[in-house]
């Protein structure tokens, strides 16, 4: 059985973010359920087991490898986007329905799937990658404070509005 780490690791690796990054947000452990709740333990078994078969992502031969056996795989690619959406936007999208009967949770029905996409926490929301890799934050939530328009490259003359 897998634990939460090896999901933050897998997601480090999906995401391009260091563990100690996305461990910060808050959001993992929530994360971690809800692929639980949409994907059966097996298939993620099988992620965790073929990423780290691969090994680190850091030089094209693992990266051609995980693009083949990861990304390309019809089992384990669709989950693997979806880990990335879900930290990136915060979101769950729902798998295919002929993913979901080959590879979904066994109890899934169509009155367990959701009825559209969801944003999975309103914390997920705030904490989603998306900002971060944007540079800039999420609509009310996380403002850059009072008074930051006078500081350095926040000006009006820098952005050439006067």
């Amino acid at each position: 059985m897998y634990r939460l780490s090896d999901f933050y690791r897998l997601s480090a690796a999906l995401t391009g973010y260091q563990e100690v990054e996305l461990q910060g947000t808050g959001v993992g452990p929530i994360y971690y359920q809800t692929l639980s709740k949409w994907v059966r333990q097996d298939v993620i078994e099988a992620l965790y087991a073929q990423a780290e078969q691969i090994g680190a992502l850091d030089n094209d031969t693992n990266q051609a490898r995980f693009y083949d056996q990861i990304w390309n795989s019809a089992k384990l690619g669709p989950v693997a986007r979806n880990i990335i959406k879900m930290w990136y936007l915060s979101i769950w999208y729902q798998l295919p329905a002929d993913w979901n009967a080959l590879y979904g949770v066994d109890d899934f029905s169509a009155d367990k799937q959701p009825v559209e996409d969801y944003v999975i926490s309103s914390n997920a929301y705030i904490q989603g990658l998306v900002w971060n890799a944007l540079g800039s934050h999420p609509m009310g939530a996380k403002q850059p404070g009072y008074g930051t328009w006078a500081f350095p490259g926040h000006s009006a003359k820098t952005h050439n509005l006067d």
